[in-house]
Protein backbone atom coordinates (compact mmCIF):
# COMPACT_ATOMS: atom_id res chain seq x y z
CA UNK A 1 0.00 0.00 0.00
CA UNK A 2 2.63 2.10 0.61
CA UNK A 3 6.61 2.34 0.30
CA UNK A 4 8.33 0.42 2.80
CA UNK A 5 11.67 1.22 4.68
CA UNK A 6 14.16 -1.03 6.33
CA UNK A 7 12.15 -3.02 8.91
CA UNK A 8 13.73 -3.29 12.52
CA UNK A 9 16.82 -2.42 12.02
CA UNK A 10 18.11 -2.64 15.24
CA UNK A 11 16.82 -6.03 15.34
CA UNK A 12 15.03 -5.26 18.59
CA UNK A 13 11.70 -7.58 17.94
CA UNK A 14 11.27 -10.10 20.00
CA UNK A 15 8.96 -12.76 20.71
CA UNK A 16 5.56 -12.62 22.85
CA UNK A 17 2.72 -14.60 23.13
CA UNK A 18 -0.22 -13.14 20.95
CA UNK A 19 -2.74 -11.67 23.84
CA UNK A 20 0.29 -10.23 26.13
CA UNK A 21 -0.28 -6.63 26.36
CA UNK A 22 2.03 -5.82 28.70
CA UNK A 23 4.77 -7.70 27.19
CA UNK A 24 3.57 -5.93 23.40
CA UNK A 25 4.28 -2.55 24.71
CA UNK A 26 7.80 -3.73 26.19
CA UNK A 27 8.46 -4.55 23.15
CA UNK A 28 7.41 -1.31 21.35
CA UNK A 29 9.24 0.62 23.95
CA UNK A 30 12.31 -1.18 23.33
CA UNK A 31 11.96 -0.64 19.76
CA UNK A 32 11.83 3.05 20.52
CA UNK A 33 8.59 3.14 18.36
CA UNK A 34 5.80 6.06 18.81
CA UNK A 35 3.04 3.32 18.71
CA UNK A 36 4.44 1.92 22.23
CA UNK A 37 2.00 2.43 24.87
CA UNK A 38 -0.82 1.12 22.56
CA UNK A 39 -0.19 -2.40 22.84
CA UNK A 40 -3.85 -2.39 24.13
CA UNK A 41 -5.31 -0.95 21.21
CA UNK A 42 -3.35 -3.49 18.94
CA UNK A 43 -4.67 -6.74 20.74
CA UNK A 44 -8.05 -4.97 21.30
CA UNK A 45 -8.43 -4.36 17.93
CA UNK A 46 -7.38 -7.06 16.10
CA UNK A 47 -8.69 -9.66 18.88
CA UNK A 48 -12.03 -8.45 18.26
CA UNK A 49 -11.78 -9.51 14.35
CA UNK A 50 -9.85 -13.11 15.21
CA UNK A 51 -6.79 -11.55 13.99
CA UNK A 52 -3.28 -11.96 15.73
CA UNK A 53 -2.22 -8.73 16.87
CA UNK A 54 1.46 -9.12 15.87
CA UNK A 55 0.85 -9.71 12.53
CA UNK A 56 -0.29 -5.64 12.62
CA UNK A 57 2.61 -4.92 14.23
CA UNK A 58 4.84 -6.77 11.98
CA UNK A 59 3.24 -4.63 9.32
CA UNK A 60 3.54 -1.48 10.87
CA UNK A 61 7.01 -2.65 11.61
CA UNK A 62 8.08 -3.28 7.77
CA UNK A 63 5.83 -0.31 6.52
CA UNK A 64 7.02 2.58 8.76
CA UNK A 65 9.85 0.83 11.21
CA UNK A 66 6.70 1.19 13.80
CA UNK A 67 5.97 4.76 13.06
CA UNK A 68 9.52 6.20 13.66
CA UNK A 69 9.77 6.80 10.25
CA UNK A 70 8.83 10.77 10.26
CA UNK A 71 5.84 11.63 8.04
CA UNK A 72 4.52 8.38 9.13
CA UNK A 73 4.26 9.98 12.57
CA UNK A 74 2.68 13.08 10.85
CA UNK A 75 -0.65 11.38 9.91
CA UNK A 76 -0.80 8.79 12.49
CA UNK A 77 -0.47 6.03 9.77
CA UNK A 78 2.25 3.05 11.06
CA UNK A 79 0.69 0.71 8.22
CA UNK A 80 1.48 2.60 4.58
CA UNK A 81 -2.26 3.06 4.38
CA UNK A 82 -3.47 4.91 1.09
CA UNK A 83 -0.51 5.71 0.76
CA UNK A 84 -0.34 8.68 2.82
CA UNK A 85 -3.73 8.03 4.39
CA UNK A 86 -3.98 10.63 7.48
CA UNK A 87 -5.63 9.49 11.05
CA UNK A 88 -6.82 11.71 13.89
CA UNK A 89 -4.78 9.22 16.42
CA UNK A 90 -2.46 6.09 15.99
CA UNK A 91 -5.41 3.95 18.05
CA UNK A 92 -7.55 4.78 15.05
CA UNK A 93 -5.19 3.73 12.24
CA UNK A 94 -4.78 0.71 14.25
CA UNK A 95 -8.59 0.03 14.65
CA UNK A 96 -8.78 1.00 10.83
CA UNK A 97 -6.03 -1.57 9.90
CA UNK A 98 -7.81 -4.60 11.43
CA UNK A 99 -11.29 -4.02 9.85
CA UNK A 100 -9.81 -3.65 6.55
CA UNK A 101 -7.58 -7.19 7.21
CA UNK A 102 -10.63 -8.70 8.26
CA UNK A 103 -13.36 -7.29 6.08
CA UNK A 104 -11.06 -7.02 2.37
CA UNK A 105 -8.09 -9.39 2.80
CA UNK A 106 -9.57 -12.48 5.52
CA UNK A 107 -12.59 -12.19 4.57
CA UNK A 108 -11.83 -12.56 0.75
CA UNK A 109 -9.49 -15.67 1.31
CA UNK A 110 -6.29 -14.18 1.74
CA UNK A 111 -5.30 -15.43 5.51
CA UNK A 112 -1.33 -15.56 4.98
CA UNK A 113 0.95 -12.81 4.66
CA UNK A 114 1.74 -14.14 1.48
CA UNK A 115 -1.80 -14.05 0.07
CA UNK A 116 -2.47 -10.05 1.76
CA UNK A 117 0.70 -9.04 0.67
CA UNK A 118 -0.18 -9.74 -3.20
CA UNK A 119 -3.10 -7.21 -2.67
CA UNK A 120 -1.65 -4.70 0.08
CA UNK A 121 1.87 -4.29 -2.10
CA UNK A 122 0.95 -5.19 -5.30
CA UNK A 123 4.01 -5.88 -7.39
CA UNK A 124 4.05 -3.36 -10.40
CA UNK A 125 2.10 -0.66 -8.56
CA UNK A 126 2.81 2.34 -9.98
CA UNK A 127 3.18 4.32 -6.78
CA UNK A 128 5.88 2.02 -6.15
CA UNK A 129 8.20 2.96 -9.39
CA UNK A 130 11.41 1.38 -7.39
CA UNK A 131 9.75 -2.32 -6.94
CA UNK A 132 9.52 -2.32 -3.07
CA UNK A 133 6.67 -4.07 -2.71
CA UNK A 134 8.60 -7.33 -3.62
CA UNK A 135 10.29 -7.30 -0.32
CA UNK A 136 6.82 -6.97 1.50
CA UNK A 137 6.17 -10.38 2.23
CA UNK A 138 9.66 -11.48 2.97
CA UNK A 139 9.98 -8.41 5.15
CA UNK A 140 7.01 -8.77 7.26
CA UNK A 141 7.34 -12.30 7.43
CA UNK A 142 10.65 -11.56 9.04
CA UNK A 143 9.26 -9.10 11.65
CA UNK A 144 6.27 -11.53 12.60
CA UNK A 145 8.73 -14.40 13.17
CA UNK A 146 10.90 -12.58 15.45
CA UNK A 147 7.54 -11.52 17.23
CA UNK A 148 6.81 -15.45 17.15
CA UNK A 149 4.39 -15.85 14.72
CA UNK A 150 4.34 -18.48 12.13
CA UNK A 151 4.07 -15.88 8.54
CA UNK A 152 3.47 -19.19 6.20
CA UNK A 153 0.51 -19.82 8.29
CA UNK A 154 -2.62 -18.14 8.26
CA UNK A 155 -2.37 -14.96 10.26
CA UNK A 156 -5.41 -15.54 12.30
CA UNK A 157 -5.67 -16.01 16.04
CA UNK A 158 -7.18 -19.93 15.71
CA UNK A 159 -4.22 -20.46 13.40
CA UNK A 160 -1.44 -18.88 15.35
CA UNK A 161 -2.22 -20.66 18.54
CA UNK A 162 0.03 -19.15 21.81
CA UNK A 163 3.32 -21.36 22.37
CA UNK A 164 6.28 -20.79 24.26
CA UNK A 165 8.73 -18.17 23.00
CA UNK A 166 12.46 -19.76 22.47
CA UNK A 167 14.07 -17.34 24.72
CA UNK A 168 10.81 -16.56 26.90
CA UNK A 169 8.43 -13.95 26.60
CA UNK A 170 9.73 -10.26 26.89
CA UNK A 171 9.11 -8.86 31.02
CA UNK A 172 7.26 -6.06 30.59
CA UNK A 173 8.82 -2.84 32.20
CA UNK A 174 5.62 -2.10 33.79
CA UNK A 175 2.96 -4.09 35.34
CA UNK A 176 0.66 -5.29 32.82
CA UNK A 177 -2.44 -2.67 32.45
CA UNK A 178 -5.80 -3.77 32.83
CA UNK A 179 -7.37 -5.73 29.81
CA UNK A 180 -4.48 -8.41 30.28
CA UNK A 181 -5.25 -11.92 29.35
CA UNK A 182 -6.04 -13.81 32.48
CA UNK A 183 -2.75 -16.47 32.74
CA UNK A 184 -3.70 -20.14 32.54
CA UNK A 185 -6.44 -19.26 30.21
CA UNK A 186 -7.58 -22.37 27.82
CA UNK A 187 -7.94 -20.88 23.98
CA UNK A 188 -9.42 -22.68 21.26
CA UNK A 189 -7.15 -24.38 19.00
CA UNK A 190 -9.10 -24.49 15.71
CA UNK A 191 -10.72 -28.09 16.09
CA UNK A 192 -13.93 -28.17 14.00
CA UNK A 193 -16.66 -28.45 16.89
CA UNK A 194 -18.89 -31.78 16.68
CA UNK A 195 -22.50 -30.17 15.27
CA UNK A 196 -24.76 -33.25 14.62
CA UNK A 197 -27.77 -31.66 13.04
CA UNK A 198 -27.70 -28.09 10.85
CA UNK A 199 -29.36 -26.33 13.61
CA UNK A 200 -28.85 -23.82 16.08
CA UNK A 201 -29.54 -25.57 18.94
CA UNK A 202 -27.51 -28.02 17.92
CA UNK A 203 -24.79 -25.46 17.85
CA UNK A 204 -24.97 -24.80 13.44
CA UNK A 205 -24.58 -21.22 12.06
CA UNK A 206 -28.06 -19.94 11.42
CA UNK A 207 -26.78 -19.26 8.17
CA UNK A 208 -24.54 -22.04 6.88
CA UNK A 209 -25.91 -24.87 8.87
CA UNK A 210 -22.32 -25.62 9.37
CA UNK A 211 -20.28 -25.74 13.26
CA UNK A 212 -20.34 -22.08 14.75
CA UNK A 213 -17.38 -20.99 15.56
CA UNK A 214 -16.40 -17.69 17.54
CA UNK A 215 -12.33 -16.44 15.93
CA UNK A 216 -10.46 -15.92 19.08
CA UNK A 217 -12.39 -18.12 21.70
CA UNK A 218 -11.19 -18.87 24.70
CA UNK A 219 -12.76 -21.43 27.57
CA UNK A 220 -15.25 -18.60 30.12
CA UNK A 221 -13.53 -20.14 33.28
CA UNK A 222 -10.01 -20.08 33.87
CA UNK A 223 -8.54 -23.77 35.54
CA UNK A 224 -7.28 -23.79 38.96
CA UNK A 225 -6.36 -27.87 39.92
CA UNK A 226 -10.48 -28.19 40.31
CA UNK A 227 -12.66 -29.84 38.62
CA UNK A 228 -15.32 -27.79 35.70
CA UNK A 229 -17.98 -29.85 34.68
CA UNK A 230 -20.64 -29.08 32.29
CA UNK A 231 -23.54 -30.71 29.83
CA UNK A 232 -25.31 -29.54 27.08
CA UNK A 233 -28.88 -28.76 29.08
CA UNK A 234 -29.12 -26.31 26.48
CA UNK A 235 -32.97 -27.63 25.53
CA UNK A 236 -33.64 -28.65 29.27
CA UNK A 237 -36.35 -26.83 30.54
CA UNK A 238 -36.00 -23.14 31.37
CA UNK A 239 -37.78 -19.09 31.37
CA UNK A 240 -36.04 -18.48 28.25
CA UNK A 241 -38.06 -18.27 24.89
CA UNK A 242 -35.70 -20.55 22.69
CA UNK A 243 -36.91 -22.18 19.32
CA UNK A 244 -40.87 -21.96 20.34
CA UNK A 245 -40.34 -23.78 23.85
CA UNK A 246 -39.23 -22.43 27.28
CA UNK A 247 -35.44 -23.79 27.81
CA UNK A 248 -32.86 -22.61 29.13
CA UNK A 249 -31.01 -21.47 25.92
CA UNK A 250 -27.41 -21.99 27.60
CA UNK A 251 -25.17 -23.93 28.89
CA UNK A 252 -24.37 -24.35 32.84
CA UNK A 253 -20.52 -24.35 33.77
CA UNK A 254 -20.48 -26.19 37.51
CA UNK A 255 -16.89 -25.51 38.90
CA UNK A 256 -15.53 -24.62 42.89
CA UNK A 257 -16.91 -21.01 44.17
CA UNK A 258 -14.76 -18.03 43.35
CA UNK A 259 -13.54 -20.14 40.31
CA UNK A 260 -11.92 -17.09 37.70
CA UNK A 261 -13.90 -15.91 34.76
CA UNK A 262 -12.71 -14.76 31.97
CA UNK A 263 -14.27 -12.86 28.65
CA UNK A 264 -14.36 -15.69 25.92
CA UNK A 265 -14.15 -13.52 22.71
CA UNK A 266 -13.02 -9.55 22.19
CA UNK A 267 -16.02 -6.86 22.76
CA UNK A 268 -17.55 -4.44 24.91
CA UNK A 269 -19.46 -5.47 27.81
CA UNK A 270 -23.35 -4.59 27.43
CA UNK A 271 -25.82 -4.95 30.80
CA UNK A 272 -28.61 -7.42 30.49
CA UNK A 273 -32.13 -5.98 30.26
CA UNK A 274 -34.49 -6.56 32.85
CA UNK A 275 -36.32 -9.82 30.92
CA UNK A 276 -32.88 -11.39 30.38
CA UNK A 277 -31.61 -10.97 34.18
CA UNK A 278 -34.95 -12.81 34.72
CA UNK A 279 -33.66 -15.57 32.81
CA UNK A 280 -30.28 -15.95 34.60
CA UNK A 281 -27.81 -13.55 32.40
CA UNK A 282 -26.69 -10.87 34.29
CA UNK A 283 -24.60 -9.15 31.07
CA UNK A 284 -23.09 -10.08 27.07
CA UNK A 285 -19.76 -9.56 25.30
CA UNK A 286 -20.79 -7.69 21.99
CA UNK A 287 -18.32 -8.72 19.32
CA UNK A 288 -17.77 -6.00 16.06
CA UNK A 289 -19.81 -8.77 14.07
CA UNK A 290 -22.59 -8.52 16.61
CA UNK A 291 -22.38 -11.94 18.09
CA UNK A 292 -22.98 -12.04 22.04
CA UNK A 293 -21.59 -14.25 24.65
CA UNK A 294 -23.44 -13.57 27.90
CA UNK A 295 -22.97 -14.90 31.39
CA UNK A 296 -24.62 -14.90 34.46
CA UNK A 297 -24.14 -12.68 37.64
CA UNK A 298 -20.26 -13.26 39.14
CA UNK A 299 -19.84 -13.75 42.68
CA UNK A 300 -17.19 -10.86 42.62
CA UNK A 301 -16.24 -8.79 39.72
CA UNK A 302 -12.65 -7.36 38.90
CA UNK A 303 -11.62 -3.96 38.91
CA UNK A 304 -13.02 -1.77 35.81
CA UNK A 305 -15.56 -4.13 34.25
CA UNK A 306 -19.11 -2.16 33.85
CA UNK A 307 -21.27 -1.28 31.08
CA UNK A 308 -19.82 0.12 28.00
CA UNK A 309 -16.25 -1.21 28.76
CA UNK A 310 -14.26 -3.34 26.15
CA UNK A 311 -12.58 -6.21 27.01
CA UNK A 312 -10.13 -8.86 24.90
CA UNK A 313 -10.54 -12.38 24.81
CA UNK A 314 -9.30 -14.01 28.23
CA UNK A 315 -9.53 -11.43 30.27
CA UNK A 316 -10.02 -11.75 33.81
CA UNK A 317 -14.47 -10.35 34.61
CA UNK A 318 -14.17 -11.67 38.05
CA UNK A 319 -15.05 -15.19 40.00
CA UNK A 320 -17.62 -17.33 39.44
CA UNK A 321 -20.22 -18.61 41.64
CA UNK A 322 -20.76 -22.44 41.41
CA UNK A 323 -22.65 -22.53 38.85
CA UNK A 324 -22.09 -20.12 35.63
CA UNK A 325 -24.52 -19.89 32.96
CA UNK A 326 -22.76 -19.11 29.33
CA UNK A 327 -24.93 -18.54 26.63
CA UNK A 328 -24.60 -17.51 22.74
CA UNK A 329 -26.73 -15.61 20.16
CA UNK A 330 -25.90 -14.80 16.69
CA UNK A 331 -27.95 -12.55 14.77
CA UNK A 332 -30.32 -12.44 17.49
CA UNK A 333 -30.94 -16.29 17.54
CA UNK A 334 -29.65 -18.84 20.82
CA UNK A 335 -26.45 -20.88 19.17
CA UNK A 336 -25.41 -23.75 21.67
CA UNK A 337 -22.36 -23.63 22.44
CA UNK A 338 -21.83 -27.08 24.10
CA UNK A 339 -19.93 -28.23 20.85
CA UNK A 340 -17.45 -24.93 20.89
CA UNK A 341 -17.18 -25.66 24.59
CA UNK A 342 -16.13 -29.35 24.14
CA UNK A 343 -13.72 -29.23 21.53
CA UNK A 344 -12.02 -25.89 23.60
CA UNK A 345 -11.58 -27.37 27.40
CA UNK A 346 -13.66 -31.24 27.62
CA UNK A 347 -15.77 -31.55 30.76
CA UNK A 348 -14.04 -32.77 33.73
CA UNK A 349 -15.22 -36.20 34.37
Amino acid sequence: MGADVNPDPKGSLSCVQPLDIGGLDAVLAQAGSPLAGQAATFVNSAAAWGIDPRALVAIAAHETVLMTYPPAQAIHNPFGIGPHRPFATDAEAISFAAELLSRHYLGEGRRTLAEIGGKWAPIGATNDPTNLNTNWTAGVGASYRRLGGNPDAPITLDSQPATPCPTGPVAPATPAPAGTPAAGIVAWTGTVPVVTEPLMERGADPTTGLAATLPGFVFPLVPTGTPIRYRDDFAEPGTASCYGRAARCAITLEADANTPVAAAVAGTLAAATPAERQQGIAFWIVTPTGDRTGYSGLAAYAPGIADAVPVVAGQLLGTSTRATTFAWERGGHPINAQPLLAVTRPSDA
